[in-house]
């Protein structure tokens, strides 16, 4: 795309949210390195934003919506590392260095349409969207390998970020699709195709369930990783267990098979609670046990655990009381859109930016 993001244009950029099905867990990287890794998982209809503009003073201007901040940067100003916009500061560390970006006066404009510490990959699909921005006005050419990569680079080595390699995949790629982890920049996504009619199947029959923010990714990472390094037999079987588990969904989805489906993603859950104690909670435990004593037939929470979605597939007609009972018990219960689409950009007007509403 040849516009040029200054006056009243500006260039913007979405990559999706996800969940995760099958095999969370394989994809950390001292299990990729020993064992090979392998996810089974699908963007939704749920996105982060990144509009990028040119300003006329020399500054850089990070606004952003889901933590309800404005900051402004210096040109020459040192970008430190210090809790706040962290990754935001990696980006323009790194895609600023050595171009032309680097002398200009920047507002860059960031939402998700999910709350943090949703677990469906938000922050990776920020960092997706953002060098989808930058990557369009530079007129770089990187592919979406390269892209994926670059944003886990920026949010696992920059930040320091603990987490696996699947989130920056599917932001980049989009679809439903299984993905192969075979070491840190060496892997390969194989887009499932599925009829149309058996994902709107898995839609009508499926829901999500926000069980509150999770605020311990970090730790439960930190502590499989842990585990695994240290060789607890527990947790390596259960990873392995989980792997295989994504090769069967992947079979069960495309022969249709929603309830078989259903089926393993409970298995799956099993498993990966195996993996750390800080996975699930009490009120984890109870939402998931009354929709399955309900008609749920299986489901998980999405990302590292401990808060969060939860994907639950469920027949459509018990779906109403799953849906009333979690309600009552404090969770926000959500319908399901997956995206077959990865990582967009385009130009328009820079009307919302000129109107936007300064936060103090």
């Amino acid at each position: 795309m040849g516009s040029e993001p200054g006056g009243d244009v500006v260039i913007r950029a979405r990559a999706p949210l996800r969940v995760s099905f099958c095999g969370g867990g394989t994809d950390l990287l001292p299990y990729v390195r020993e064992h090979g890794g392998l996810v089974l998982s699908a963007t939704i209809a749920r996105h982060a934003y990144a509009s990028l503009r040119v300003l006329e003073e020399q500054t850089l201007r990070v606004r952003s919506l889901d933590f309800d901040t404005v900051a402004s940067f210096g040109l020459d100003e040192p970008l430190i590392y210090d809790g706040k916009l962290d990754l935001v500061k990696a980006c323009l560390r790194r895609l600023r260095m050595g171009s032309r970006v680097a002398a200009c006066g920047l507002e860059l404009y960031l939402e998700t349409d999910a709350p943090p510490g949703s677990g469906l990959g938000s922050s990776s699909a920020l960092v997706v969207a953002v060098i989808g921005a930058f990557t369009t006005w530079q007129h770089v050419d990187r592919d979406r390998y390269e892209i994926a990569g670059l944003a886990y680079d920026l949010e696992r080595k920059d930040v320091g970020i603990a987490g696996g390699l699947q989130d920056q995949y599917s932001a980049t790629f989009g679809g439903l699709n299984l993905i192969e982890f075979r070491d840190e920049h060496d892997v390969v996504v194989n887009p499932l195709r599925i009829d149309p009619y058996l994902l709107h199947e898995l839609e009508y029959n499926s829901l999500l369930a926000f069980t509150g923010a999770t605020r311990m990714s970090n730790r439960i990472i930190e502590s499989q990783v842990v585990e695994f390094e240290t060789g607890n037999p527990q947790v390596l079987a259960a990873l392995h267990r989980m792997k295989e588990l994504a090769r069967h969904a992947k079979d069960a989805l495309l022969r249709g098979r929603v309830v078989e489906f259903g089926e393993i993603l409970h298995d799956d859950w099993m498993q990966k609670r195996r993996t750390s104690r800080a996975i699930t909670n009490d009120h984890i435990d109870h939402l998931y046990s009354e929709a399955r004593r309900l008609g749920a037939i299986g489901g998980k929470v999405s990302g590292a655990g401990g808060g969060g979605f939860m994907f639950i597939v469920c027949p459509f007609d018990r779906k109403p009381e799953v849906i009333r009972r979690l309600d009552e018990l404090g969770a926000t219960v959500a319908p399901v859109r997956f995206e077959p689409d990865g990582l967009q950009t385009w130009s328009g007007p820079a009307m919302t930016q000129r109107h936007a509403v300064e936060v103090a």
